[in-house]
């Protein structure tokens, strides 16, 4: 049964409120979509308390920062950052800061890497990284109309699809290690999503005629075609995407509902290929819905996931996290009041 539009509004104030509640560390991979989604739920709902929920955590980062801010920084929400700095001009410090630290993390064999201070990952890039990076940049540099900024977004995010993108799949591998040139070749679910996600929104605010939208664009279509051959008949997608021996894993499908409807918004993929990709988030989201418990926790999300062989993708747990909890809240949102295309967040 298809749902209706209050039923939908009602599944995302009570997915809503569910991640307000979340015990954030300010910051850790994954929680940067929560933020966005939140922020995304306010402006679908008209309810103010969510976005307070963002304004909330961010006072509770740049107070304990003072300023200065370091590696393990980088994953910072920064398009919410910038989204909450458009009303209130107070938060732009922190985002010329943030990009700051992207401009001068050290690169290895060209690629950037982001915990150079930490010797077990001095010289590794993960697949989350093309959703913190580029899309921050390229919003800083549309909203300071500097473009020295969108492009090093597309410096970034150029340096991770060499390391990750495996052009015959067309889908990414999770984790790279660039003192080695080797990747870990898994093509993680959540990581694709990542991916995807990133991707877009990156297109979403390079300027209009950018020399590389089209090049990423190309990757995006590509990368839909690979998922959306391997989405299951109840539409999720397996942890490890190309491998029906691992679980299906609910986050997946929360981020290609929202990401596959954006891709066609964004004209990122071809008229031909448009109906097939929202029908396939269209059944993403009924997936999704379907494992979203009656307080609105998506269930089924693997916890926190770093990059390892196969076995250990095999055999994450699984619980309700911020990054399930980001991408449903996105889906919903935009189900409720869809975003125009190339809208910045609000």
């Amino acid at each position: 049964m298809t749902a209706t539009a209050s039923d939908l509004r009602e599944r995302l104030c009570r997915a809503a409120a569910r991640t307000a509640e979340y015990p954030y560390k300010c910051w850790a991979f994954g929680e940067a979509v929560a933020m966005r989604g939140l922020l995304e739920a306010a402006r679908a709902t008209g309810d103010d308390r969510y976005r307070r929920v963002v304004e909330g955590e961010f006072d509770r980062w740049w107070s304990a920062r003072r300023g200065i801010l370091g590696y393990e920084d980088h994953v910072t929400p920064g398009v919410p950052l910038l989204a909450l700095a458009r009303s209130d001009r107070r938060w732009m410090p922190a985002a010329r800061s943030l990009g700051g630290l992207f401009a001068r993390v050290p690169r290895v064999r060209g690629v950037p890497v982001h915990r150079p201070d930490l010797e077990p990952f001095r010289s590794h890039v993960w697949v989350d990284c093309l959703y913190t990076d580029g899309p921050f940049l390229a919003l800083l540099g549309r909203e300071t109309g500097d473009a020295r900024w969108s492009d090093l977004a597309c410096a970034h995010a150029r340096a991770y699809l060499e390391a990750l993108w495996d052009p015959a799949t067309g889908l990414f591998w999770h984790g790279y290690d660039a003192e080695t040139g080797r990747a870990n070749a898994v093509h993680w679910g959540r990581g694709n999503g990542w991916a995807m996600m990133g991707l877009l929104d990156l297109l979403r605010h390079l300027p209009p005629h950018h020399a590389f939208r089209r090049p990423f664009a190309a990757v995006v279509e590509r990368q839909a075609d690979a998922l959306i051959a391997l989405q299951d008949a109840g539409g999720h997608w397996h942890t490890v995407v190309d491998r029906a021996d691992t679980y299906l894993e609910s986050s997946i499908a929360a981020m290609m509902a929202w990401a596959l409807g954006q891709a066609v918004r964004l004209g990122a993929l071809p008229a031909s290929k448009r109906d097939l990709a929202l029908r396939a988030a269209e059944s993403a989201r009924a997936a999704a819905l379907a494992a979203t418990d009656a307080d609105g926790r998506l269930t089924g999300v693997s916890e926190a996931t770093p990059a390892g062989d196969l076995a250990a993708y095999a055999a994450r747990p699984t619980g309700v996290f911020p990054w399930g909890q980001g991408p449903l809240l996105l889906a919903l949102a935009d189900a409720v009041a869809p975003e125009a295309a190339g809208e910045a967040p609000r």
